[in-house]
């Protein structure tokens, strides 16, 4: 009796010092299930696909103190009656589940430097370049490496060091991303900065001892002025890329997205017009490359020609980028909004007109597709809440496909996308 008393006041002191540890621990993310029908390919003999798909994320916050906190941010995915591609052990989403397929998105530590602005982040991260400013192009994913963010003087600045290969410990054949964002908020009214960032690739083939080298630059600037009810924003994106050791690629490439918004009764409507340049060098790469962003276009409500911002293990649309990443250039105009409605439904939607800058690519003198028009898309995004964050919706997006995917003779099929979503946010 004496040992299982002991044992009590042991396990109560114990529990005494947990709970205040414990009410600094935050956990929040999201539970998504998707019911989807879609057929986004413009080939007259594909099927339609009709899938569910689900995901849970969690991210722990261990606050420490005023200083120093610690997260982990991690999801489990599970397509009703898959396995899926990242379960490897168990049933999943299949009879039985105990899947095992817990995936690490974010770890890392946040240090807030002591009497002073500037934060100091550790470990896998997302960071993208420009904060995300120019479209998520350049890169915007998850990353290991080093950042910070702070004042200096009137501007905001957030630098970056990521590591995206080590390649041989022994050998300087690394690719690391390096970034600079430096904004300043002149008044209410309006903010504006600019953007470096720089692709180190040390991972080609070696000559005469030394691995290849490319060297990719990217340059951007950016401003945003409201005044009352009305906005208006742009941004512009250069790149540089050179080779050297190698007779790799080299060339350039740009891009200029111009907004303008405005604030409604319950609501607000957004333009975006977007022009990037074709490729007509026969010798240079004078395009962006599609191996770097992940989440291009995602802020126009479009589940087609832009990226559907809620797809978890289905199809991102985006195909806007198959003229981008092409060289064939982009030249798009879309409208979008939100608006709230009575009995805590909401409308979310978008339309967009796309083609390529031009036909052909690398100084061809002769059409390398059947026309530069990409499309047209209209979607829609209707929902409800329940009790504050029981979402359930319903989106759409209908692709009406230009002459730019034209088959010798044969016209393309129009596309389609269709979601029942629940959501909880916490």
């Amino acid at each position: 009796m004496k040992n299982a008393i002991k044992g009590l006041v042991a396990l109560l002191l114990v529990l005494g010092l947990a709970v205040p540890a414990l009410a600094e621990v935050k956990l929040n993310g999201y539970y998504r299930v998707q019911g989807t029908a879609e057929n986004l390919s413009t080939s007259a003999t594909a099927n339609d696909s009709n899938w569910v798909d689900q995901r849970l994320r969690m991210k722990v916050t261990d606050v420490l103190n005023d200083y120093v906190s610690v997260v982990w941010y991690g999801e489990y995915d599970t397509p009703f009656g898959e396995t899926g591609g990242k379960v490897v052990a168990g049933s999943g989403g299949r009879l039985s589940a105990d899947g095992v397929g817990i995936e690490t998105k974010n770890a890392y530590v946040d240090f807030k430097v002591p009497d002073t602005t500037w934060s100091v982040r550790t470990g896998i991260q997302g960071f993208g370049f420009g904060n995300g400013i120019y479209e998520s192009f350049v890169t915007d994913d998850d990353m290991i490496g080093v950042s910070a963010s702070g004042m200096a003087g009137p501007v905001n600045l957030t630098v970056g060091w990521m590591k995206w290969e080590e390649g041989s410990r022994a050998n300087s054949d690394d690719v690391d991303f390096y970034a600079v964002n430096g904004e300043i908020k002149a008044n209410d009214q309006l903010k504006f900065g600019a953007s470096v960032g720089a692709v180190k690739n040390n991972s080609g083939a070696a000559k005469n001892g030394t691995p290849a080298l490319s060297d990719d630059y990217y340059f951007g600037v950016y401003g945003d002025y409201r005044v009352k009810d009305f906005g208006f924003a742009g941004n512009f994106l250069y790149r540089n890329l050179s080779a050297q050791e190698t007779a790799g690629t080299e060339g350039t490439a740009w891009m200029v997205n111009l907004y303008g918004n405005a604030i409604i009764p319950n609501g607000d409507v957004k333009l975006h017009f977007v022009y990037i340049p074709a490729d007509d060098s026969a010798t240079d790469l004078d395009s962006f490359s599609a191996n770097q962003a992940a989440f291009e276009f995602h802020n126009d409500n479009l589940m087609i020609f832009g990226t559907d911002v809620y797809y978890n293990n289905g199809s991102q649309g985006a195909k806007a980028l198959n003229a981008a990443y092409g060289g064939y250039g982009l030249i798009a105009l879309t409208a979008s909004g939100k608006l709230k409605l009575p009995e805590a439904f909401y409308l979310n939607y978008g339309a967009g007109y796309f083609m390529a800058a031009d036909d052909t690519i690398n100084g061809a003198t002769t059409a390398s597709v059947a026309g530069s028009d990409l499309g047209i898309e209209v979607a829609a995004m209707v929902g409800k809440k329940f009790a504050e964050k029981y979402d359930l919706s319903l989106r759409g997006a209908y692709g009406f496909m230009g002459d730019f995917y034209k088959v010798g003779t044969v016209d393309p099929e129009n596309t389609y996308k269709v979601v029942a979503q629940l959501n909880v946010g916490f």
